[in-house]
Formats: C-alpha cells, structure tokens, sequence
C-alpha cells in the first residue's frame, strides 16, 4: 500500500505539472505561432484561416482534458493520503482498521477512476477534428474510441478486482487464531 502510494503522489504531482506545461507551451492565439499573412494571397489567408481553426480545436480540446487531469490529481492525492495512513495503521498492527481503510481505498480508487474515465470519454479520446480530418478518412478512427472504453473499462475492473482479491487473501491469512473452548 505504501508503493502505490508513492506512485499516487508522482500522479498528484504529474497532474499539479501538466496543466502549467500546457498553458506555458500551447499559445492560446495562433498568430503567436504564425502571423496572419497580410500581404498573402487568397490561398495563404484561406490556409492560415483553416489552421487557425485547427488550432482553436486543439486548444479548446486540451483545455477540456486538463480539467480532467486536475480533477485526477485531486483523486490521486486523497488515494495517496489514505493509502499512507493505512499503511501507518496496519505497521502499528491496528489489522481490522487497516484492512477497512485498505478497503476504502479500492473502493475510492474505482469509483474515482470510473467517473474520470467517464468524463475523459464524454471529451473523446481522440479529438473530433482528428476523426473528420480528411486526411484520414482512409481509416475509421471510431472503433479506436470503442476499443478505448472496452479495455479502460476492464483495466478498472481487472485492477481493482486484483485489489480485493489481494486484500481478501491477506485479511483471511493474518486473522489471527481463536483458541478452542474447553
């Protein structure tokens, strides 16, 4: 428990992280990265104008996901606060509490990864200018959405399901031993 919450604190920090990086190196106007060509021809000015909007897309699309990922982090930082203080409970032998609190944990942890994972799919995994680009139609992107959702979906059940296993084995193998009556 006290690994993976050192690998919660590493999200917290990743999540705290991200979003600053992509405010920093996203520019919000694209002229910051090209200047509209005011001397340009037709041509150019249409091709800056369908990469203007190209670029609003993808801020507008990274501004949703970093939403996300702040909320991510608040996630990882309740999982990494509880998941060291049953760490702490169950050194100091408190067994009972311990397993609860390893118990809440899971519960926390697929609870907060379904609805996290439920909102990063209402966003789209894959951008929608990404799936009606015209440069892909040759492939139909749609079925990676599906893919997504099937094998995030399982990954939170597999995962969480090997937690509880894992915390059933341990809380059956450490009950301690009732001396028989005489």
């Amino acid at each position: 428990m006290g690994i993976i919450s050192l690998f919660m604190v590493l999200g917290t920090f990743s999540a705290i992280v991200s979003p600053v990086l992509v405010d920093t190196l996203l520019p919000d106007d694209f002229e910051e990265i090209e200047p509209y060509p005011e001397d340009g021809s037709e041509e150019e000015k249409a091709e800056w104008e369908e990469n203007e909007v190209f670029w609003n897309e993808l801020v507008e699309y990274y501004d949703e996901m970093m939403g996300v990922i702040e909320l991510q982090g608040l996630h990882s930082a309740i999982l990494a606060f509880l998941g060291f203080f049953s760490t702490v409970v169950l050194w100091k032998g408190d067994r009972d509490l311990g397993i609860k609190l390893v118990g809440a944990w899971i519960g926390i942890n697929a609870l907060g990864g379904a609805g996290l994972f439920w909102m990063m799919s209402r966003i789209g995994f894959i951008p929608d200018f990404a799936r009606n680009s015209e440069e892909v139609e040759v492939i139909d992107l749609s079925f990676i959405e599906n893919l997504t959702l099937v094998i995030g979906g399982g990954q939170i059940i597999i995962c969480n399901g090997v937690f509880l296993a894992i915390l059933a084995l341990v809380s059956m193998k450490s009950k301690p031993e009732v001396a028989p009556r005489e």
